[in-house]
């Protein structure tokens, strides 16, 4: 079994003669099957990835309930317009796919990657060279999936930041929020408060609970624990190119949320709605460019804290 398939990726030898595109030593799709610490080693990942998918899974399911559970004045098609729910669902696909392409490339690394003249039937090869990662992606697939990557990592940090900043603060939150010194909307007369005011969150009934933290707070920790120690992917190049994705990906979820207004008359976003921003359009646009303006901030942290486990890992 070549090194490379038990160890972490390292950068390619001044004495080889192909240079890599982009100077990267590796495809970004090969990265995200490799940890760049050598204390995981590739069928420990495989387990690890395996755990999260499994997790994060359990946790839609639970999640789910406590949304379609929820008391509310819109039904439940307003769920897959909540910003929230995009992000969750950003990211477990991002871990389904590392999971699929971390255990085919470990569990068939003795091989080649699949073609037509292998011994398998062309339908056994097609269907392994679907599900394997691609050993030399083209530019186009590089930067798609380099921008796939970023978005389902920088969306759940963002909803966690949104939530603990300005939802919850708000009285958004669905929970007694704690005693901050700050402006706390009021309800209108066609808003109701789903939740009990004298109840914090651990005051909750445990599904309520379990769902708020997971949605909001868990999911933020594991794009952390991917960045640092599950995968290899190198800081994002372009910058440039990178940051406009973000905010096109940003645009696209109000695009999204509009959507989801037309459909089922709620925002995904309390601050998108000008009823409950004292009906003031102007403060919900505003709200709108300032979601889309902090998520290149967002962005700055994930590309620094790749910088930072790119040369702890350098140094070792």
């Amino acid at each position: 079994m070549p090194p490379s398939d038990t160890t972490p990726l390292l950068p390619q030898s001044s004495r080889e003669q192909t240079p890599a595109p982009q100077g990267d030593s590796h495809p970004i799709t090969l990265r995200a099957c490799h940890s760049p610490w050598r204390f995981i080693n590739q069928k420990g990942l495989f387990s690890i990835r395996s755990l999260l998918v499994s997790y994060l899974t359990s946790v839609a399911g639970v999640a789910l309930k406590y949304k379609l559970e929820s008391k509310d004045d819109h039904d439940g098609w307003r769920i897959p317009f909540q910003f929230s729910t995009v992000a969750f669902v950003l990211q477990w696909t991002y871990h389904l796919l590392a999971l699929t392409w971390t255990g085919v490339h470990t569990f068939q690394s003795s091989n080649t990657e699949p073609d037509d003249d292998s011994e398998d039937s062309p339908v056994q090869a097609r269907i392994a060279r679907f599900f394997s990662p691609s050993r030399q992606p083209s530019t186009i697939e590089r930067i798609s999936f380099s921008m796939f990557y970023t978005v389902s990592h920088v969306f759940p940090l963002l909803n966690t930041l949104l939530y603990w900043t300005v939802l919850v603060p708000a009285g958004h939150g669905g929970f007694k929020p704690p005693e901050f010194p700050s402006h706390r909307h009021n309800p209108s007369n066609s808003t109701v408060v789903f939740y009990d005011p004298n109840k914090g969150l651990f005051e909750e009934d445990d599904i309520k609970a379990f769902s708020i933290l997971n949605i909001w707070s868990i999911t933020a920790i594991i794009a952390f624990v991917e960045m640092v120690f599950l995968n290899s992917i190198r800081r994002q190049s372009p910058i440039v190119g990178h940051v406009a994705g973000i905010l096109v990906a940003s645009g696209l979820y109000l695009a999204w949320a509009s959507i989801g207004k037309l459909a089922t008359d709620h925002w995904g976003l309390f601050f998108l709605d000008p009823k409950l921003m004292g009906n003031s359009t102007g403060a919900a646009v505003a709200a709108g460019a300032g979601f889309v303006a902090v998520s290149p901030v967002i962005f700055t942290y994930v590309y620094g804290l790749i910088a930072m486990r790119e040369s702890i890992t350098a140094a070792h």
